[in-house]
């Protein structure tokens, strides 16, 4: 069993589910130039892209960011993004309050293994790579 407990003095929480992943900033800037808004209505809700920075580094590094929560929640679930898992059922909430949202089959995977879709959520930038993590609480 894994058990997470940060550094705030909260209670030990146990993790029934833990996603790594990496992004290329550099491949997110690509796509954005290429694809556009497409790109993101694919991958994004409508709530998730009005929240995104105006077009530039910032956006790119937000874009970079919510694919990597995105991927790490997917691969805590354990599905990745098959069994009718979409990247819209996972939302990816940015800025002082970074926190992963579940939905749709998303939240009934999680359910199966437990939990109600509570995750902690780790964002960092670092040469060029977005890193996240996430862990699925039971």
């Amino acid at each position: 069993m894994l058990w997470s407990k940060r550094n705030t003095g909260e209670a030990s929480r146990l993790v029934v589910g833990l996603g790594i992943d990496l992004v290329e900033l550099e491949r997110v800037r690509r796509s954005l130039e290429q694809w556009g808004d497409r790109f993101l209505a694919k991958i994004m809700s409508a709530p998730e892209i009005a929240r995104l920075p105006p077009p530039g580094p910032m956006r790119v590094e937000a874009v970079g960011f919510a694919i990597a929560g995105k991927e790490a929640a997917s691969k805590a679930i354990g599905t990745g993004w098959s069994r009718g898992v979409f990247w819209r059922d996972v939302e990816v909430m940015l800025g002082s309050d970074r926190r992963i949202r579940l939905h749709g089959q998303a939240l009934e995977v999680a359910r199966h293994l437990g939990s109600q879709g509570e995750c902690s959520l780790v964002l960092e930038a670092q040469d060029g790579l977005a890193v996240g993590e996430v862990h699925l609480f039971a």
